[in-house]
This record gives structure tokens, C-alpha cells and sequence, in this order.
């Protein structure tokens, strides 16, 4: 599977109407470029009703404190009063009493004017969500909606559209349970497509998926590595043809897999040689790395020997290369 490296769904965080699209699909973006307009007109209203209400509840804030003051110098006279017993005790603890009770009345107030001012920018927050614009460089590769479309973000946050950098390509291989074992993380690979016109691209696995997929009674196990796409080549979704280089071996002794015959306990292969008197001459060889059409000879044969690809008397041959 051939997926963009880096792809973002952009979502409402607020509900509204579909203003405006700014952008089109296949267009290229920047980072803050502007993409979707969604209706401000509540979210505009919201805002002029929490400045109203912090406007308010700071006004009845400073009038109490100017109520407090004159409670507290009343207070603080019956205090003198009562020193040079021009006053009564019982005048003295009222003052003290309604001194205590603006004390709390002004903390209350304050604790308001604290959530009236949370308020505000809460709903200046969701006045600037109806301006949705791109977290990344890249290309609208989704349009998930249309202008007069109203979005519902209370039960999901709707997707809107959605960003791709498609300058690096990710591939996500699957290799069986039985050949995992071979691939390892910075292991070579390539990649061909159908359209690519046998272009190889090249990349390096990144990543060997632990947790498998089971498709029937199979186990597979992904495989993720990035190849370099500027020159735009790439689609995402692209069906591709993957070589895993799990093992090289340069300029050595090779001969076709056709040419192997059974494998002993020792782990060599026989294979026919044909010598320069065209009698065959059954041989053991040992192999190393191999793949579907050639193995590496280790020992048993020399380049230029020719064996046999079957035993039958028209017998096909080739010459070890």
C-alpha cells in the first residue's frame, strides 16, 4: 500500500454552516493558510454577551469594594467610639458583623467576575475556530464538504478536508510469517508501479510492525519504509511492487534455483553438471543466499561449468555464471 508519509484530517472544533471554501482540491497550502470559513454571526453574538457580562459583574465588583470601605471606616469608628464609651457594644458588633459579610460578598463577587473573564475567552477561542486553517505545508488531497453544508461538531468533530505531503511516499509491505524473520529495520528496498514506467524507487524499512494481520488462516506482518516522491510521480493508494534486499552479495558464482536438486541432511544440493564431453556428472553443491531464480554458489561448482536445469534426455543447460 502506497500512502503519503505525513496526511491530516481537518476537523470542525465548533458547529456552523459552511461559509466558504478557500481552497480546492489538489491545491497546494501553506502552513496558516486560511481553508474553510464556517458562520461567525453566534460565535460573534457569543462573545458581545460574555463582554456584556464581565463588563456587568465588574461594575457590581467596584461597587462593593466602595460598600466595603465605607463599612470598614463605620467599623473601625464604632471601634473608637467604643474605647471612649460613646458607643454601645451591641452598635459596635453590628458594624463588625456587616464588615464580615461584605468581606464574603466581595469574594463572591470576585470568584464571578473570574468566570465571567473565563467565559470571554472561551468564547473568543470559539469565535476564531470558525477560521479553520492548515497545521502543515501540503496538498488538499479530500474535500469532505461544500459551502452551505452545516457541520455538527457536539456529536464528532466532522472532517472537513484533508492535507498530505506527498514529497515522501510511505509503503506499507506485508511479508508472510515465515520470511519475517529475514527483514530487518534499515534493510534496502525497492519499488516499482504500474505507471512509474519501470522506474525503481529506493527506500530503507523504517519500521517492522509487531502486532500481525491475519488474512484467512495467514499471519502478515507490515513492513513501513519512506521513498523520496518530488518529482510527484506517486499517487497515493498506488498498487506497487516491492523488493526486499534481506541479503547481498555482489559479483559471485551464481546458478539457476531450476538446477537444484534435492538437499541433503548436510544441507548441500546436488545438481548435474554437464561436462566438456557432454557426459552429466551428478555434483553437491553449497548454496547461500538466494532468490527466486538464482543462488549463490559457495562450493561444488566453478564459473563456466554448465548443469543441467532437468534430468530429461532433451536436457536443457546453463552455464554458471
Amino acid at each position: 500500500m502506497l500512502q503519503p508519509k505525513l496526511r491530516v484530517d481537518i476537523g470542525a472544533q465548533v458547529s456552523g454552516q459552511v461559509r466558504q471554501l478557500h481552497v480546492q482540491l489538489g491545491q497546494t497550502v501553506k502552513t496558516g493558510a486560511l481553508l474553510v470559513s464556517l458562520d461567525s454571526d453566534s460565535g460573534r453574538n457569543a462573545v458581545q454577551q460574555a463582554e456584556a457580562a464581565m463588563a456587568q459583574q465588574a461594575a457590581t465588583v467596584k461597587r462593593t469594594r466602595i460598600d466595603l470601605e465605607a463599612v470598614r471606616r463605620e467599623a473601625e469608628r464604632q471601634r473608637r467610639l467604643l474605647a471612649g464609651d460613646a458607643t454601645t457594644i451591641l452598635d459596635k458588633e453590628k458594624a463588625d458583623t456587616d464588615l464580615s459579610k461584605l468581606e464574603a460578598e466581595l469574594q463572591v463577587q470576585e470568584a464571578m467576575l473570574q468566570q465571567r473573564r473565563a467565559d470571554l475567552v472561551d468564547k473568543q477561542l470559539k469565535l476564531t475556530f470558525t477560521r479553520v486553517s492548515a497545521p502543515i505545508d501540503g496538498e488538499v488531497v479530500a474535500v469532505a464538504v461544500q459551502e452551505g453544508q452545516t457541520v455538527n461538531a457536539l456529536q464528532m468533530a466532522p472532517t472537513l478536508l484533508t492535507l498530505a505531503q506527498m514529497r515522501t511516499m510511505t509503503v506499507k509491505a506485508r511479508v508472510a510469517e515465515a520470511e519475517i524473520g529475514l527483514v530487518r529495520v534499515g534493510q534496502t528496498a525497492h519499488v516499482t508501479t504500474l505507471a512509474a514506467n519501470g522506474q525503481r524507487y529506493e527506500g530503507k524499512v523504517r519500521v517492522v510492525q509487531p502486532i500481525p494481520e491475519r488474512i484467512g488462516n495467514a499471519l502478515f506482518y507490515n513492513v513501513l519504509f519512506d521513498i523520496d516522491n518530488t518529482d510527484h510521480q506517486l499517487l497515493s493508494d498506488m498498487t506497487v511492487q516491492v523488493e526486499l534486499d534481506v541479503a547481498r552479495a555482489d559479483q559471485v558464482p551464481t546458478l539457476p534455483v531450476l538446477a537444484l536438486d534435492k538437499r541433503g541432511n548436510d544441507g548441500r544440493y546436488t545438481v548435474q553438471v554437464l561436462d566438456a564431453t557432454g557426459k552429466i556428472n551428478p555434483r553437491q553443491v553449497r548454496i547461500g543466499i538466494r532468490d527466486d531464480a538464482h543462488a549463490q554458489v559457495l562450493e561444488g561448482v566453478k564459473p563456466g561449468e554448465r548443469v543441467l536445469l532437468t534430468l530429461p534426455a532433451a536436457t536443457p543447460s546453463t552455464t554458471v555464471h
